[in-house]
């Protein structure tokens, strides 16, 4: 199996967000690359990016280092397109598993776990997604109930549908990757966390996130 981390120079939301302190001045890259290496041979692992200097980073931890091309950066690419071009870009076989690892989602570090179930389940699944459970009651932009009903029909939320949020990790061979141009396929095995873990897009994400890290690696050293 093959890494690829994936880490843009910039981010419109959040200025610098991939590359900015986030825990005892490590960014979020860093303490990706630092989870994955827990479990994984440096020489499987690809961070891609369009922010050359970054490569002395990739050097840092023996890791591989894919120059991006900038327009598989751009918000005006369509991500599938962005994909597409990056994994066209790799030197793996079409049969070899390609693990696309997000750095936005730094709480959840749990990989190990994540692949050997890749391992168990691929003979009848395309696609492994990490996911962690909504347990709310969501309603769509018109008022519209997603996962219950209102009125006497009104479910108690232990009772409510179960929905998933999509957390920033998935495995595909790359040949699907090349003809879905999308890390998910048609039959894809949810791997839940069983906690739900916080999507860094916003600053507030990014504060709440750095919170709840600190705990957790605190909570890890006691």
């Amino acid at each position: 199996m093959k890494i690829i981390i994936p880490a843009k120079k910039n981010s419109n939301r959040v200025p610098n967000k991939n590359w900015r302190p986030f825990y005892e001045d490590k960014n979020l890259v860093e303490i990706k690359i630092e989870q994955i290496l827990r479990c994984v041979n440096p020489k499987d692992v690809f961070l891609s990016t369009d922010f050359l200097e970054m490569e002395q980073l990739a050097n840092h931890y023996n890791i591989n280092f894919l120059l991006r091309n900038p327009i598989y950066s751009s918000d005006e690419t369509p991500w599938p397109d962005a994909l597409l071009g990056i994994i066209k870009n790799t030197p793996f076989v079409e049969n070899e598993d390609i693990a696309w690892v997000e750095v936005i989602n730094p709480l959840f570090d749990d990989y190990i776990a994540l692949f050997e179930k890749w391992q168990l389940v691929k003979e009848n699944y395309d696609s492994i997604v990490l996911v962690s459970p909504i347990n709310k009651f969501l309603l769509h932009s018109d008022g519209r109930p997603v996962n219950f009903q209102f009125g006497k029909w009104h479910a108690m939320s232990q009772n409510l549908d179960s929905l998933y949020a999509w957390d920033s990790a998935c495995i595909m061979q790359k040949k699907n990757l090349l003809y879905f141009s999308y890390p998910i396929g048609k039959k894809p095995f949810l791997f839940s966390t069983g906690n739900q873990c916080i999507d860094i897009d916003t600053f507030d994400d990014f504060e709440l996130a750095q919170y709840y890290y600190s705990k957790k690696i605190k909570n890890e050293n006691k």
